[in-house]
């Protein structure tokens, strides 16, 4: 094993990801009652916008990190990105109260822009750090407990600024203050600590790279087919959690007890797995976790409803959130090993491209895997209002637990086969010494 990385050094480059976590999955979850009720903003309207940013990710993310593997730095693009966050998130947060359409779609398209030039650049710079196996995941550890941090943060706000639990128009100016001077903050203390890792593919990178990257790596297919998988799943899990929760357990008025204790479980499962990780491959120890979450999922749909339903219902949420601890640690991990793979055989370091596929799928399966999970409810005849018929109910159970596990369960043989396992990677190591060696 390399010589690892100092524990300083990963908080400072992990620390970006703090107030950038801040600004995608909470913004998601709370922005659209937010404008809805304090705007003129109709669901229509916010449906209309969400559609739009994930079109226009499909065009940005594969040009962003096209673009940062050109240009040999990450960090210019970061310092941009940040920037443009930094003034997107103060209008996105402070609207007027007659904003419509053309002001959210606008501001929200701004806001995505300058996340993603922070995001792609960011993860293949981790990447980047050490080309290490065991490395990637201290790395990982620290990148994503500092996002969990955020996200935490930015959900306990309301009661932190003594308001209740309401994101109020003080609240959320509060916030938008917040992230957009952390956020740059971070950037330059990363930028002036943190040296640029050498980047060790010898040929310029071009915009058929796009493409030609997964025609030339096929284990990347296998990676992403495999993410799919296990987004869609966890996509249709998280869209019907609350709904599940409020409308058949009957728990609307406890969700916050068990999604905070579901969100530091993932969190402070991280460094159990990064001990586990020392003697168990990546992909082998992901592919376990799968039939974990499959057993919970089919507790949780044989919980009655009613009150007595809160401590299982939080526990094996909790639970369920340790697992999904896991996977925020070994993919972004796994995805850095490939990288590896494309330098050794292709003899180019592809980074951004990688992670801007990797993104595309995450938010992918988030809105895809969200819809999803939503519509099967609605063909048993779902409805928020009034009583559940038993029509309803098997639909959001089938919804809620069938669906994911149909998914997990083709996901499961697909990561046990995974091909690049630690001894692959070390190999791949001495080719890389060997092709460095030749150059110099």
């Amino acid at each position: 094993m390399s010589q690892p990385l100092p524990a300083r050094t990963l908080i400072l480059f992990g620390l970006v990801n703090l107030p950038l976590s801040m600004l995608m999955s909470p913004t998601a979850a709370i922005l659209p009652n937010f404008y809805i009720e304090h705007t003129a903003v109709t669901l229509g309207m916010m449906a209309t916008v969400t559609l739009t940013s994930r079109l226009f990710d499909g065009v940005t993310d594969p040009i962003i990190g096209l673009l940062s593997d050109r240009l040999g730095s990450r960090k210019p693009l970061m310092v941009l990105g940040g920037l443009l966050c930094a003034l997107a998130v103060w209008r996105l947060f402070t609207p007027h109260s007659d904003a419509s359409l053309g002001y959210l779609l606008s501001w929200y398209l701004l806001l995505a822009l300058g996340w993603t030039l922070v995001e792609i650049p960011h993860s293949a710079m981790a990447a980047e750090l050490s080309r290490d196996y065991q490395q990637r995941n201290r790395i990982s550890l620290w990148r994503q407990i500092l996002g969990f941090a955020g996200g935490v943060l930015f959900m306990a706000s309301p009661l932190l600024l003594g308001v209740g639990r309401a994101f109020t128009p003080e609240v959320m100016s509060s916030l938008a203050l917040f992230v957009a001077l952390a956020l740059p903050l971070t950037l330059v203390l990363m930028c002036w600590r943190i040296p640029e890792p050498r980047v060790h593919g010898q040929h310029r990178i071009r915009p058929g790279d796009m493409l030609q990257v997964l025609k030339s790596l096929p284990w990347l297919r296998h990676f992403l087919l495999t993410q799919v998988l296990f987004g869609l799943a966890t996509g249709a899990v998280s869209s019907l959690f609350v709904i599940y929760a409020s409308h058949y357990l009957q728990l609307g008025d406890a969700i916050a007890r068990i999604a905070v204790p579901m969100t530091l479980a993932m969190a402070l499962s991280m460094p159990l797995w990064l001990q586990l990780l020392k003697r168990v491959d990546k992909h082998r120890l992901w592919a376990v976790s799968a039939p974990g979450m499959m057993l919970l999922l089919l507790v949780i749909v044989n919980i009655e409803p009613g009150p007595q339903a809160l401590m299982p219902m939080a526990l094996t949420m909790t639970l369920f959130g340790a697992l999904m601890g896991l996977s925020a640690l070994v993919l972004p991990s796994m995805l850095g090993d490939l990288v590896d793979v494309d330098v050794a055989h292709n003899g180019r370091d592809r980074a951004g491209i990688l992670f801007a596929f990797q993104a595309l799928v995450v938010k992918l399966n988030q809105g895809v895997g969200g819809a999803i999970g939503l519509t099967i409810p609605a063909w048993f005849g779902f409805s928020a209002v009034g009583e559940l018929s038993d029509a309803a109910v098997i639909g959001l159970k089938l919804a809620f637990a069938g669906w994911p596990c149909l998914l997990l369960a083709p996901m499961v043989l697909l990561a046990w086969c995974y091909p690049l396992d630690r001894k692959t990677h070390a190999a791949l190591g001495a080719t890389m010494v060997a092709q460095n060696s030749s150059n110099a």
